[in-house]
């Protein structure tokens, strides 16, 4: 059975350098105290939701500097493949636009493939690592949370009243996290809403959309 998607909507018009898959690296010494770590750039809170949202520790060395280089961009999506393939999967990386395929062997369901595909995602923060490669270099003005929650306003996911310190508070505590914007980005969640996740995503990578 395969899969074909775009990681990314189209709506974010993201077009995404491929370098060509890194080889799979195992997990690296962790000379950083990973409950200890603070964000402070630009990105800072949507590093910190990558970072909270991953217990690999690889995935979490690569956060910490706030930086995603080539590499360890392919190093993440190697990752990702690799997780799949131990579940069985064929992970193949289409073009430079964010589009991979995934072919499973026969007998799985779509429901399995769903489960299967959801853990790597978590597992190695990709949805976040790609939208942190992509605004790599970009005008920190054009990142303001007030600029993102205005975006989200706009897209009918926040609400009216919700201020930057807010929002703030709500994404940097992963229970609050999930009660508000959670039926975006958790696909697993019985209430996702698939209409507006890629405008919650689009509004992440770009508050201008």
């Amino acid at each position: 059975m395969r899969k074909t998607f775009a990681s990314l909507s189209a709506l974010w018009c993201i077009m995404v350098m491929l370098a060509g898959c890194g080889q799979s690296q195992s997990a690296q010494p962790v000379d950083f105290d990973k409950n200890d770590v603070t964000f402070t750039g630009a990105n800072s809170i949507t590093y910190e939701k990558a970072y909270n949202s991953t217990k690999s520790d690889a995935v979490r060395k690569i956060l910490i500097d706030e930086h995603i280089t080539d590499a360890e961009f392919d190093q993440i999506r190697q990752l990702y493949a690799d997780c799949l393939g131990e579940k069985g999967a064929e992970v193949k990386y289409e073009g430079t636009d964010g589009r991979r395929s995934e072919r499973f062997p026969p007998g799985i369901s779509i429901e399995q493939i769903d489960t299967y595909t959801n853990e790597c995602l978590a597992s190695t923060a990709l949805n976040y690592i790609e939208m942190l490669y992509q605004v790599e270099g970009r005008d920190p003005e054009s990142d303001s949370v007030e600029s993102l929650v205005d975006c989200l306003k706009r897209h009918g996911i926040a609400d009216e009243t919700m201020t930057a310190e807010d929002y703030k508070r709500i994404v940097t505590d992963p229970d609050l996290d999930d009660e508000y914007f959670g039926k975006y980005f958790n696909e697993q969640r019985s209430d996702y809403d698939a209409e507006k996740s890629p405008a919650y995503w689009a509004c992440n990578t770009n508050p201008n959309t």
